[in-house]
């Protein structure tokens, strides 16, 4: 009986193994397991973080698995909304998704708030992949060297109005010098590049709902929420 409970217990303790590797994090080339720590450098400007990808490693498809991150320090780097796939949501859990065997997801992103009034901002998350039985969890210093909004002389930074938006919404800007106002899905796509000069407004109430980011050349992006 001995010998039998110590052969039941080996067998658990190895599929238990098993199970919390079979999600892997990718940055920069390098693959990161459960249970390891990372920096990732941002550029300057960045309002979303895309760099990390998500491998499931096993020969099995997993099933609605939940990317779960978890805020252990934030110090100007704020991160408010979690992609996956073509769903950006406004919290920092995401719906169930599925991932074939040995597949590569690209959508995974973090979407942030970054204060440029802090010269080297950075914030320490704890980013989990798991559906209850497989398990992922890495911690990720993100970290970035931001500039300044006032680059551009004479500028202010251009302002949505409302925001959250609804129905009839604008951008107002104030330039001195001829720019371009960009507005940004949460994929990075530009859907919107509007030359811009001296005081006014544009009208951007066709955008379809959901998250944006939009700024001229040297400002921090802001986020634009489309309802």
């Amino acid at each position: 009986m001995k010998r039998l409970l110590t052969f039941t217990l080996l067998l658990g303790s190895l599929f238990l193994a098993n199970v919390q590797g079979q999600i892997d994090f990718i940055y920069n080339g390098q693959t990161y397991t459960n249970g390891d720590s990372f920096t990732v450098t941002l550029p300057q400007g960045t309002v979303a973080c895309s760099e990390v990808q998500l491998k499931n490693t096993s020969n099995t498809a997993l099933l609605n698995l939940v990317a779960t991150v978890t805020p252990i320090e934030e110090n100007g780097i704020h991160v408010w909304a979690i992609c996956i796939g073509s769903e950006c949501l406004p919290r920092l859990n995401s719906n169930p998704f599925n991932m074939e065997a040995g597949a590569i997801d690209n959508t995974f992103a973090l979407d942030l708030d970054v204060d440029a009034s802090i010269a080297q901002p950075y914030g320490i998350y704890s980013i989990a992949v798991s559906n209850g039985t497989v398990t992922s969890n890495v911690t990720v210093r993100l970290q970035t060297t931001t500039v300044g909004i006032d680059n551009v002389a004479g500028k202010l930074a251009p302002v949505a109005y409302p925001n959250p938006a609804q129905g009839a919404f604008a951008i107002r800007y104030e330039v001195e010098q001829p720019a371009t106002l960009t507005i940004v899905d949460m994929q990075g796509r530009t859907v919107r590049s509007i030359p811009v000069k001296g005081t006014g407004s544009v009208n951007v109430s066709d955008l379809p709902a959901g998250l944006y980011a939009y700024g001229i050349a040297g400002d921090k992006m802001q986020k634009l929420i489309v309802k």
